[in-house]
């Protein structure tokens, strides 16, 4: 007789059922480091993704302030304008400086000087009127 192991009646000696089972072994140890990998990258990709939103949500924030800074100025742009005159009260003022044409404006000054001017023309009219044949 020979020390050969008996045989299973289904045809699987042990050594096949080793083989088969090592196999399996070594499927699983892939399966499993994939699922390693798949997990890690999964996790990083996850914070890559935590902070893109925490960057997004801080430039959501900043924009907001800057709109609400916008608003701000704009009210006051707004304010300011309400106090400016209307196109009316410009026009009514452009009718009177056009009427009034202050190009031709003189100072008190200028109005002095020709008042006398005329002063002193009527007095030498009045003594150049006067002669001595008049007088007496």
């Amino acid at each position: 007789m020979t020390n050969e192991p008996p045989s299973d009646p289904s045809g699987f000696s042990d050594a096949r059922l080793y083989v088969w089972v090592k196999a399996l072994e070594g499927k699983v140890n892939n399966l499993l480091r994939e699922v390693t990998v798949l997990k890690n990258d999964s996790i990083r990709k996850n914070n890559d993704l935590k902070k893109e939103v925490k960057t997004l949500t801080e430039d959501l924030v900043n924009a907001k302030h800057d709109q609400e800074m916008t608003l701000q100025k704009m009210d006051l742009i707004i304010k300011e304008l309400k106090k400016t005159a209307g196109i009316e009260e410009v026009m009514t003022l452009r009718k009177y400086v056009d009427f009034w044409n202050p190009m031709n404006f003189v100072t008190r000054q200028d109005l002095d000087k020709v008042i006398e001017a005329k002063l002193q023309e009527r007095e030498v009219r009045k003594t150049s009127t006067i002669t001595p044949e008049t007088r007496g």
